[in-house]
């Protein structure tokens, strides 16, 4: 991974969809913090994310998952206001 984000190897499938799918789940600086988060490093993620089928399903999975969990923690915050 470090090779294909930093040096800009070609990964072969397995690991792009690595990368994607750490990238959609926000983890991957995470994964290895010895490699410089740049704005180049993160553009290059995203361009793994956005091209990998499985990371977009990922992708769209974590955000209806947090969206649940905002609108779980605002509807407890308005039950309890109403008691």
């Amino acid at each position: 991974m470090r090779a294909v984000l930093l040096d800009g190897t070609r990964p072969d499938t397995r690991t792009a969809a690595v990368i994607g799918l750490l990238s959609a789940s926000g983890t991957l600086p995470q994964f290895d913090p010895e490699i410089p988060w740049t704005g180049q490093v993160a553009s290059r993620s995203k361009e793994f994310e956005q091209g990998q089928w499985e990371a977009k399903a990922a992708a769209s999975a974590i955000i209806r998952t947090m969206t649940a969990i905002m609108v779980s923690g605002v509807a407890a915050e308005v039950a309890a206001t109403r008691t």
